[in-house]
């Protein structure tokens, strides 16, 4: 007999640990659910495949994935798939020709993520605003998630706060990307809260060096901000 298959879609599939992220229980039960759709013994017999989204990487319980069984795509590892993550150069250039901004400006601004294979990519809400109003200024970076982050900066972890000052003049700072849980609260060391920043897109990630760097001029603002606001004179 033959049976159709689901097609499972989840976008932002981790926006309960984004929202949420004290409530462990609820947590653990979500991820329960998803074992229970995508790693039973009737998986293959009622789902063809899966497609989900979301900021963070599948979530793991110490250094393994609660979820195996999917081809995953982050900021940390996005090939073959960077280019479809932001806008391109190229793209960029073609925009930048019929407007009044000159493409060197938007690239100081906006560039600064460079992926697999040298791909260079923009915040395409950053671009688009940009060039629709004539002005060059943060469009992407004014969210609740960022407001949350300033936490992390302000406790310091390991030297947080010297290294993000390091990165404001230019500097590149090592990580290590393997602790990070891929959740807003198991956060342990300075790497981790650095891992996190390179997931939402506030810190770019040379996978060659094992560094990070603060992209460009949009993402430094918000950051000298921060630190500003949290700092109470220290640095």
């Amino acid at each position: 007999m033959n049976c159709n298959k689901f097609i499972v879609i989840i976008d932002e599939w981790d926006a309960l640990f984004r929202e949420a992220p004290g409530n462990l229980e609820l947590q653990k039960e979500y991820i329960r659910l998803l074992r229970g759709l995508f790693k039973s013994s009737l998986t293959d017999t009622m789902i063809e495949g899966a497609y989900m989204t979301g900021i963070l990487p599948i979530k793991k319980y110490g250094i393994q994935s609660a979820l195996t069984d999917f081809h995953e795509y982050t900021m940390l590892q996005p090939e073959p798939l960077e280019r479809y993550t932001g806008f391109t150069e190229e793209e960029v250039r073609t925009l930048c020709a019929g407007s009044r901004l000159d493409f060197s400006e938007i690239q100081r601004w906006y560039d600064g993520y460079v992926l697999g294979d040298g791909v260079h990519l923009y915040s395409p809400r950053s671009v688009v605003e940009s060039i629709r109003r004539s002005r060059l200024g943060s469009y992407w970076t004014q969210t609740e998630t960022y407001e949350s982050l300033k936490l992390y900066i302000d406790m310091d972890q390991d030297g947080l706060k010297e290294a993000i000052i390091q990165m404001l003049g230019g500097a590149n700072c090592p990580i290590d990307t393997s602790t990070f849980q891929n959740d807003m609260t198991s956060i342990r060391s300075r790497d981790d809260v650095l891992t996190l920043l390179v997931h939402l897109g506030y810190l770019a990630y040379n996978a060659d060096c094992k560094t990070v760097c603060i992209p460009n001029e949009e993402i430094r603002l918000e950051f000298a901000r921060a630190v500003q606001r949290h700092d109470q004179g220290g640095i």
